[in-house]
C-alpha cells in the first residue's frame, strides 16, 4: 500500500477543504488504511519553490491550524476528528436527492499520457495549488499532462518517486459542474468573470468540448490562448465568477469559485450551496475529482466516487466536524 503525502500550497490556506476531500476519495479507493498512509499539511507560502521544498523537505517551517479542527494537521486533534468525519461520511451511499445530475451529459475523456505512472509507488507527493501560485510553475524539470504550463494554470502536481507531473483541472471542474447541471460546452456559451489561472484553465477546457466563450467585466482580462478563437460577444447562459463579485441579477445560470464556512443541518447546508448561484464547493469537488482521474491515480477512474455523492459526503463531513468547534 503507498503512502502519500499530500500538500495544500498557497495562501491563504486555513480554511481549505482539500484535505478532507483527499482523505475521502482515499477511503472511498481503500488507499488509506490505516489513516497512517496518509499524511495532510497546510502549506502557507507564496512562491512555487516554498512550495516544492514541502515536497523536498517534508515539513513547514510553522504549521498553521486548519480552521475545521482549530489545530495542525496531524496533530492528534485533527487525526482524531478528521477520522470520525470521515468514517460518518463514508457511510453515506447515496447521493443527496438535491445534489443529483439534472442531465444524462457525456463528456469528453480525459487523454491518456502515455508516460504517466499507471500505479502507485511506495511513496508519493500530491500538492494542490491555489492563489496566488498558479501562474508561477514554468520548469523543465516538471513534465506537464496537458497544457496548464503553456496556459499558466497548474493546481495539481504529483512527484511519484521519480519525478514531478502537473495539470491544470480547474476548468475540467467548470465543465463537469455544468454538464451535471444540464449544461453541455458545445450547446451553451460560458460567461467568465475573471482572467487568472483558472480562468483561462476553464477558457481551455470549454473551448476543448467546443464551447464558446463570453468574457464578462473583469479585475484581468484573458490572455490570448488556445480558446480565441472561440470567444464571442454573444450573451451567455451558464456563468462562473472567479473575481468573487456581488451577485449579478439575470437569467444566466451561476457558478462561483468560492467557498465559506456555514452552519447548519444537511438541509441548511444544501440549501446554502444551491441557492443564488451554485457554492465554490461544486467546483471544488468537480476538481478534486479530477486531479484523481487525470494524475493521481488514473487508473481508478473507473473507482471513483460521482460528483454528486462526494459532495454529499463532504457536506456530512462537515457536519460531523461542526459539532466540535
Amino acid at each position: 500500500m503507498a503512502a502519500i503525502r499530500y500538500g495544500i500550497a498557497g495562501q491563504p490556506v486555513e480554511h481549505s477543504l482539500s484535505p478532507l476531500l483527499v482523505a475521502l476519495v482515499a477511503r472511498h479507493l481503500d488507499l488509506a488504511i490505516p489513516e497512517s498512509k496518509l499524511t495532510m499539511e497546510l502549506v502557507e507560502v507564496n512562491t512555487i519553490p516554498d512550495a516544492l521544498a514541502w515536497g523536498y523537505a517534508g515539513a513547514v517551517p510553522e504549521p498553521i491550524p486548519w480552521a475545521y479542527t482549530n489545530a495542525v494537521l496531524g496533530k492528534f486533534r485533527t487525526k482524531a476528528l478528521l477520522k470520525r468525519a470521515v468514517d460518518a461520511a463514508s457511510q453515506v451511499v447515496e447521493i443527496h436527492a438535491a445534489l443529483g445530475p439534472k442531465k444524462d451529459i457525456v463528456l469528453g475523456a480525459f487523454p491518456k499520457n502515455p508516460h504517466l505512472p499507471t500505479r502507485m509507488f511506495d511513496e508519493e507527493i500530491w500538492l494542490n495549488l491555489t492563489a496566488p501560485l498558479k501562474h508561477q510553475l514554468d520548469s523543465g524539470a516538471v513534465a506537464a499532462v496537458d497544457d496548464s504550463m503553456n496556459n499558466k494554470s497548474v493546481n495539481a502536481l504529483r512527484w511519484d518517486g521519480r519525478g514531478w507531473w502537473c495539470a491544470g483541472v480547474d476548468g475540467d471542474g467548470v465543465v463537469e459542474v455544468m454538464a451535471h447541471h444540464g449544461f453541455a460546452p458545445d450547446t451553451s456559451i460560458i460567461g467568465i468573470i475573471g482572467g487568472g489561472g483558472a480562468a483561462r484553465s476553464t477558457a481551455a477546457a470549454w473551448s476543448a468540448e467546443g464551447g464558446m466563450i463570453h468574457q464578462l467585466p473583469s479585475r484581468r482580462d484573458l490572455d490570448d490562448g488556445p480558446w480565441t478563437s472561440f470567444m464571442t460577444d454573444e450573451a451567455p447562459n451558464v456563468m462562473v465568477d472567479f473575481d468573487n463579485t456581488p451577485l449579478v441579477e439575470g437569467d444566466c445560470f451561476l457558478l462561483k469559485s468560492t467557498y465559506g464556512p456555514m452552519e447548519g443541518g444537511m438541509s441548511e447546508r444544501i440549501e446554502a450551496i444551491t441557492e443564488n448561484g451554485l457554492d465554490g464547493r461544486w467546483l471544488l469537488v468537480a476538481q478534486h475529482l479530477a486531479c484523481w482521474r487525470k494524475l493521481w491515480a488514473p487508473e481508478r477512474s473507473a473507482d471513483l466516487p460521482s460528483l454528486g455523492l462526494l459532495l454529499t459526503q463532504l457536506l456530512e463531513a462537515e457536519c460531523v466536524l461542526a459539532t466540535y468547534t
